[in-house]
């Protein structure tokens, strides 16, 4: 009797001290999220997406604000560009990390903030060199161990104008640089598009776009989730917002 109450005793802290130690391995007691652009190469530029391909630069520009009056009897003679107005031609979510793998698509989901008419990139000209950010996100666990080590790259081209008519965006994407998931952890990140607006005047449009990065890391323990907005700018800006 006594010996099977010691070997009861004796399993049953073992038992509780292997959950502990599952435990601490599965909690998330640090989240740290740092720029570290410095230690990746320079991004390349990206070829335009997201618009029509056959390009045709020899119609002519009509600039337009709201509330005039479209004049073009025949579309294929003239773009009509409401300058004031911006839209977004491309996607408006994609998933960067899916089931623990790395989305990289041949031809990159990508976003942009255009003037309301526009079906071709290169109707737009001045185009600044793209401008790019890596940020690092680490997730620690209870015995200091990085469970998750994720880089992701916010890039995009910005400064084309109609005629030298406003600054608008083009090819906004977020993706991975790198990726590390340690066993037992599920990562899935998102990117999203919810806004492009402008945020100039009628008369010098100036192109605005948030993009919102967002993650998730789960385990048979806890579930947590993140998300970081930034703000970018037909003028060249890029902001990360708190």
């Amino acid at each position: 009797m006594i010996r099977s109450l010691i070997a009861f005793a004796l399993t049953t802290g073992l038992a509780t001290s292997a959950f502990a130690m599952d435990k601490a391995y599965f909690q998330i007691k640090d989240v740290v999220v740092t720029e570290v652009t410095d230690q990746y190469p320079t991004m390349q530029p990206m070829a335009q997406a997201g618009l029509a391909e056959d390009c045709s630069t020899q119609r002519p520009l009509k600039i337009l604000r709201t509330g005039d009056q479209l004049l073009s009897a025949n579309p294929l003679d003239v773009i009509e560009l409401v300058v004031d107005q911006v839209i977004n031609i491309g996607k408006k979510m994609f998933a960067v990390v899916q089931e623990g793998r790395s989305v990289v698509n041949v031809n990159l989901d990508t976003a942009n903030a255009l003037p309301k008419g526009l079906t071709c990139w290169s109707d737009l000209s001045g185009w600044n060199i793209p401008q790019s950010k890596v940020y690092n996100v680490q997730y620690v666990n209870g015995f200091d161990i990085v469970v998750v080590d994720f880089s992701y790259r916010v890039t995009f081209t910005a400064g084309g104008s109609a005629d030298g008519v406003g600054q608008y965006i083009t090819n906004a994407t977020i993706m991975p640089a790198n990726l590390s998931v340690a066993w037992g952890f599920n990562f899935d990140a998102n990117a999203a598009i919810p806004s492009v607006f402008n945020t100039g005047s009628k008369q010098e449009p100036v192109a605005g776009m948030q993009m919102n990065m967002a993650w998730k890391v789960t385990n048979a323990f806890s579930h947590e989730q993140a998300t970081e907005t930034f703000f970018l700018s037909g003028d060249n800006m890029m902001k990360k917002l708190d």
